[in-house]
């Protein structure tokens, strides 16, 4: 073999091998999933422009419609969160499977998903597929975003994209435009929204606030404003709180003065750690000793169901000016995922507020006990009830009403 001939055979060689690399590493790992058998559920319910004759809110609102008029039926949401559809086929599937068959048993109104739908690398194809299977479900549904979509910088789908993408689903409910507070300021994160029911007169009878605390800061000039100096996960920002205080106010008044309100985000409050101290070893996924501080308890905190089985996750840093503004405002709820094996929900007496972990979605843990769904069912006359479910179906614990 000439010497040209062998350098031409040791390009091709090095070129193959590359061309086999790239294809190992940017390949787009899909569901092991057959989305075209999932058919779409039945269902009444319709997003109504702020002036649509049936709307007397003054804000765009879901409400189930029969025979012309807003039903008195109750609104059923189905909660779920930390569903992490991945590149690991086997237990996407598993989880796919529960996700569709939960939906399927409870017909739920909405679907509310808490963070880290989707992980992994090369997620552009789960990205799309996510949305398709929305679609076909047939559901309206309200993602906030966790710390896992988006959350490396290399061969996977940014945070933006993927609100842009998912925004584009006709039944999903999450905003993809920036927000800006009243002095112009822009708001932090990816998808902040807010969606509201409608009650049989038309006006609001429940809004939930989506807010990002899920986001890296990626540039010294991000996590500077923060007052550290490292990068580290967000918690929620004060043009974050900014824009839920105006929106409320804003909806409040055209609601006729009144407007009860949740919030969803994905990891929990540091109130919520800051209120509870864990005296015994941390075994993962098992059940962890732990009680109140004293100065939680003089503050009104009790346990109203659940489990710790890990510590709480939160943002290492926060002013409390999020907590602080939603009691002011009177929200009923804050609901977060996060931290997959606790099913934690405690109350404030004082502040008249539940912090509660919405139960775990995906597969990957096989800790029974904290995995499952939640169901919020919003009633005609203002009431509602917040209920925690076993991955059988079968009831496990009423979490609050009012």
């Amino acid at each position: 073999m000439t010497k040209a001939k062998k350098i031409a055979v040791i390009l091709l060689s090095v070129a193959t091998v590359i061309v086999i690399a790239c294809g190992i590493v940017f390949y787009q790992v899909p569901f092991d999933y057959d989305l075209s058998s999932i058919s779409p559920l039945p269902n009444d319910v319709q997003l109504l422009a702020a002036d649509h004759p049936l709307n007397n809110s003054g804000s765009p609102a879901l409400a189930k419609i029969k025979n012309g008029a807003i039903s008195n039926e109750p609104f059923r949401i189905l909660f779920l969160t930390d569903v992490h559809l991945c590149e690991l086929q086997s237990s996407t599937r598993e989880t796919i499977e529960r996700f569709v068959k939960w939906v399927y048993s409870e017909k739920p109104d909405l679907i509310i998903l808490g963070g880290d739908t989707l992980n992994g690398l090369n997620d552009s194809v789960r990205v799309l597929q996510f949305r398709y299977l929305m679609d076909r479900l047939g559901v309206y549904w309200a993602p906030v975003l966790g710390n896992h979509e988006g959350d490396r910088d290399f061969l996977m789908t940014s945070r933006e994209d993927v609100v842009k993408c998912w925004s584009k689903s006709p039944r999903c409910l999450m905003e993809s435009d920036t927000k800006k507070t009243a002095d112009g300021r822009t708001v932090d994160g990816y998808g902040n929204y807010v969606l509201s029911v409608l009650g049989a007169d038309g006006l609001i009878t429940d809004s939930f606030f989506f807010l990002d605390n899920g986001s890296k800061l990626m540039e010294e000039k991000e996590y500077k404003k923060w007052g550290v100096n490292k990068k580290a996960d967000t918690a929620i920002s004060q043009a974050q709180v900014d824009w839920y205080q105006e929106t409320y106010a804003a909806m409040k008044e055209k609601n006729g003065g009144t407007l009860t309100h949740m919030c969803v985000i994905h990891k929990p409050l540091q109130e919520l750690a800051a209120a509870i101290e864990i005296t015994g070893k941390i075994d993962y996924g098992k059940e962890v000793t732990w009680h109140f501080t004293d100065q939680a308890t003089a503050d009104g905190w009790t346990l109203i169901d659940g489990t710790l089985r890990d510590k709480i996750h939160c943002p290492p840093y926060q002013d409390g000016a999020l907590y602080s503004a939603l009691v002011t405002n009177g929200a009923k709820a804050v609901f977060f995922g996060h931290d997959h094996v606790n099913d934690l929900t405690v109350y404030n007496t004082h502040d008249d507020i539940y912090l509660t972990y919405i139960r775990l979605t995906t597969v990957t843990e096989r800790v029974a006990d904290a995995e499952g769904y939640n169901i919020l069912s919003l009633y005609p006359n203002g009431s509602y009830d917040y209920r925690a479910y076993k991955t059988s179906g079968a009831p496990d614990a009423i979490l609050f009403t009012d």
